[in-house]
This record gives C-alpha cells, structure tokens and sequence, in this order.
C-alpha cells in the first residue's frame, strides 16, 4: 500500500510561477472556446443561475457573466479572486465572487446549473471528495445540472508505461522550465505529482496528487451524492472511450 496521502501545495502551485508559465497559454479565444463547450455540453440556457466552483482566476466567470449568466464564482484563493474582479470591471460584467472553499460550500437549492473546470475536482481523500460532490447536489435546484470535466484516466498510462512509471510533461518560456512528473498509484487510482519550476536559476518544488476516475466509478459517486441521473461523455458531448482526451461528466439534480 502506497503510504503516501493527498496533499496541495497550493501556493506553490498556484503563485507567481503559474502566472508566468501557465497563465500565457490561457488566452481570452480560450476561455471563449471553453466557456462555448461548458453551455453546449451542460445544454445551459442564457439567463441561469451559474455556480461556478472553483472559479480560479475568473476566466470562465466572466465570459458566462457577459454571455446572459448571473453567476456565482468561488475559489480559496484571494489572489485570483482579486484578479477575478479586476477582469471583470474591466469587461464591464457583474459576477458575484466569494472566498469560500470548496469543502465549506454550504449553498442549498441556489442554483440552475454548476460547472467544476479544469481538472479541479479531487484533490482531497475520498471521505472529503464525496462531501464536495454531495454539496455541488445541494447547490442545484430541482432539475438542475452539474458538469464535471476531469482528465481521461487512460490518457497517460501509455507514458506512464514506457517512462519507468512516471508521465512527464515539460514547459519552457525561454531559459525557464516548468516539469510536471507524475506517478499513478494503481491501487489507490490517484495520481501524485511534482512540479519544478525552474526560474532565473531558482528551483520551486510544488507537490500535489488528483484522484483518476473510471467511468462507473464516477457515475456511482454522482448517485451517492444524489444526483437523479448522471452520464459520461467525452470533450466533444461524445461516447467516452480509452482514446478521449478528457471524461466529462453531466448530473442533473
């Protein structure tokens, strides 16, 4: 048994590396694109009440707000929250940010429809994951709907196999690096992980683990925390499969 727990190195993770390495590569015809997947995907009409959980940096928020949403955005973090706000006056929208965690979300029957984006569901222990699903079920009215986007849990085992048991992924801006190396613990279906960050010749180790998920697996999750009915889908709205890039995940309260 793997002796290792779940755990985020949050500032590291999320600080003034991420802004340098990461934060280039999400452009505004990005979050365009997948702000267009969310509403397509999740059949959201203009004019819902939007959870959106967590809500990062805004990205997503602030299209939805200007698209009709009245949206609700809550994250841990202050500082992308701080940036949240800036981007949206400077957008002219409203969006309603909160500082709240996700494992203290205490929102019941709010919603229409909840998005979770961008690999950002299970990074804490099963017992607490669950909780954070049940509480996505709370926040949704009657018939309303939450899409989860999550990695493949096949995406990259190929790597995995043919790496010593490691999938590494490696990003540069000029003479920085950032490398993402990371190991899955089969038995506990959960990936942990070291991101270097290599800056101006200084090293920043961040450490942070996400649980992998099966398609079954995660539907019997939704119907735990709930949810009435619950289905798979790739990227695309399509059937999932062992080629899909990502396992989206669509229930309807």
């Amino acid at each position: 048994m793997n002796p290792r727990k779940p755990h985020v190195d949050w500032d590291h993770l999320f600080g003034d590396d991420y802004d340098y390495f990461d934060l280039p590569d999400l452009t505004p015809e990005l979050s365009e694109k997948e702000a267009s997947n969310m509403v397509e995907l999740g059949g959201f009409d203009a004019g819902m009440d939007l959870l959106d959980a967590p809500c990062g940096h805004g990205r997503h928020a602030n299209v939805l707000a200007s698209r009709g949403y009245r949206v609700v955005g809550v994250d841990r973090d202050e500082r992308f929250l701080s940036m949240a706000r800036k981007e949206a006056e400077s957008m002219g929208v409203q969006v309603d940010y909160r500082h709240v965690d996700l494992r203290e979300m205490s929102f019941s029957a709010e919603f229409d429809a909840a998005v979770s984006w961008y690999s950002s569901f299970g990074y804490f222990d099963d017992e607490t994951d669950r909780d954070i699903l049940r509480r996505y079920r709370r926040a949704l009215r009657p018939g309303g709907r939450f899409l989860l986007d999550m990695h493949s849990p096949y995406r990259h085992i190929p790597s995995v196999l043919a790496n010593h048991e490691m999938h590494v992924d490696i990003l540069r801006r000029g003479q920085d690096m950032a490398v993402d190396i990371q190991e899955l613990d089969a038995e506990a279906s959960r990936y942990y992980a070291e991101k270097l960050t290599i800056r101006d010749d200084k090293v920043v180790r961040a450490r942070y683990s996400v649980r992998m998920f099966t398609a079954p697996e995660i539907l019997e999750w939704f119907r735990s925390a709930g949810f009435s009915h619950a289905r798979v889908m790739d990227e695309t709205g399509g059937t999932f499969t062992v080629s899909s890039r990502r396992l989206m995940v669509l229930g309807t309260a």
